[in-house]
């Protein structure tokens, strides 16, 4: 992605995001897509590649904690409406004309999912990868989710956001770097399974595992993925998982008015049937909100946007020249 075409864009609440930004034109339709963990805005460099040779604009911010972002360590500054908030600044700081549409991939389709509760009158659709659209839980505590996952499901699944939420949990990643980047990048189901359950994963990294790298992923886009993360800086990205793991995440979402849950614009979904955390069963509930529902199954892990990218970029192009 050409370095050039960042800006740096401060919020309303005096963040800087670094924010890609190509503006559209042979098509009036802007692409707002945003990242999960641990990620950049590189991680969308195919999908920006294919979109702006269509002609489409496309926004692509550093999220909160990443990349050449501003990474502050205070973890309410993190909680998803605020992040929302963040990126409708972005595009306002902007001056993007024109229909818009975001789509996101792990927490990105969350804050993706906020945008679509507070601002869904900014958005002409939405976008949503491995994670499904969830409304905002304002009542499940931590322990509560992962018990159920655990009778529904046979495992935790999430039990690895207690070990990313605690303090210390920086100084063993710094330490087994390439481990743990191998070990998301890969994102093997024998692997992940053990991060899944709570204590797995400080085991695991300090085995000092390396698993290899899947055949969609070069050496070289796995070396430029890497040394972003690593030079950017670990710890605050780690916020996203003290969000979710306090009462902050709940706190938020009851904010939200029930009568704002249900997304009456255009979603499409990308189910990951091979994601072995984000599991499409899981989402099936919340889709029940979106009545203009598009969804695409993809034999793919998590990473749907790099494993499928051919497939994903056509036919998210579909559905966007449908509406």
């Amino acid at each position: 992605m050409d370095s050039k075409a960042y800006q740096l864009v401060r919020t309303d609440r005096n963040i800087q995001y670094n924010v890609y930004y190509a503006k559209a034109t042979k098509q009036s339709t802007t692409l707002l897509f945003v990242h999960g963990f641990p990620s950049s805005s590189y991680d969308w460099h195919h999908q920006v590649s294919f979109f702006t040779k269509l002609g489409y604009g496309v926004i692509v911010p550093d999220m909160l904690g990443y990349g050449g972002t501003d990474k502050p360590l205070d973890y309410t500054l993190y909680a998803h409406s605020l992040v929302a908030n963040d990126l409708v600044n972005i595009i306002d700081g902007l001056n993007v004309q024109g229909p818009l549409v975001a789509i996101g991939h792990d927490w990105g389709a969350f804050v993706v999912a906020r945008l679509a509760n507070i601002h869904q009158d900014r958005f002409g659709a939405f976008g949503f990868l491995s994670i499904g659209y969830q409304i905002p839980n304002a009542t499940a505590t931590y322990d509560e989710i992962i018990k159920e996952n655990k009778r529904l499901y046979g495992r935790q699944l999430f039990g690895y956001w207690d070990f990313l939420s605690e303090e210390n949990a920086i100084d063993l990643i710094e330490q087994h770097y390439e481990s743990f980047m191998d070990l998301l990048l890969a994102y093997t189901a024998t692997s992940i399974n053990k991060i899944s359950e709570i204590g797995g994963f400080r085991p695991y990294l300090l085995q000092d595992i390396h698993d290899p790298l899947p055949n969609y992923l070069t050496p070289e886009e796995a070396k430029i993925k890497k040394e972003i993360y690593r030079k950017s800086g670990i710890k605050a990205s780690l916020n996203w998982y003290k969000v979710v793991r306090s009462d902050l995440d709940r706190e938020d979402a009851s904010k939200i008015p029930k009568e704002k849950y249900q997304v009456n614009k255009p979603v499409f979904y990308g189910r990951a049937l091979n994601d072995w955390i984000a599991i499409p069963a899981i989402f099936d509930s919340s889709m029940a909100y979106t009545p203009q529902l598009t969804i695409r199954n993809y034999e793919a892990a998590h990473w749907v946007h790099w494993e499928k990218r051919d497939e994903l970029n056509h036919d998210l192009k579909k559905w966007l020249e449908a509406l």
